[in-house]
């Protein structure tokens, strides 16, 4: 058994219309989802411990949903080749809330362009809520989309990153 703290303002995501995407997530990881609504706290239950791999992933949909993603986009985790990393801005800038608000939106760039530039040069799908910004991608666009993210929030100009992200996709070609 694990567990898994959701913000209160997901849980409806998590479950879904009439439970679907709980119904859903429980079918495809062969576990089951026990959802505590009030304290935003996911239990999670293997039932089938052939596979436990499907636990620790079903662990990372849970992540990926309460960090933002789509239920779609955090079902992906369910495959062997997708995988979740989550950033957290505040190792970046401390506890300042103005740093973190004026950070956060140099990740999203004028319009969600440095967001979609990370993404499209990447392949990676991205999500900033909070103080966090997560990834779900292949291992490769992985590691492009955090070592993009860092230099953003490190300070680098989005010219340089952008440079970056181009020298990862000839590289990728």
């Amino acid at each position: 058994m694990d567990y898994v703290k959701v913000p209160l303002s997901r849980i409806g995501a998590l479950i879904g219309p009439k439970g679907e995407t709980k119904k859903r997530i429980e079918n495809l990881s062969g576990c089951e989802i026990k959802i505590d609504s009030d304290e935003g706290l996911i239990e999670i239950i293997t039932k089938n411990m052939k596979e436990p791999l499907k636990n620790l992933q079903l662990i990372s949909v849970t992540k990926a949903i309460g960090r933002g993603f789509t239920p779609d986009k955090a079902i992906q985790l369910l495959e062997m080749e997708a995988y979740l990393e989550i950033v957290d801005i505040r190792d970046y800038v401390g506890r300042s809330k103005k740093r973190l608000s004026i950070i956060r939106g140099r990740v999203i760039g004028k319009g969600g362009k440095t967001r979609k530039i990370i993404e499209d040069m990447t392949g990676a799908d991205l999500a900033i809520q909070g103080h966090t910004v997560s990834v779900i991608s292949d291992l490769e666009g992985l590691e492009a989309a955090k070592v993009a993210i860092s230099m953003v929030l490190a300070g680098s100009e989005h010219g340089a990153v952008y440079k970056y992200l181009e020298s990862f996709r000839r590289r990728n070609r």
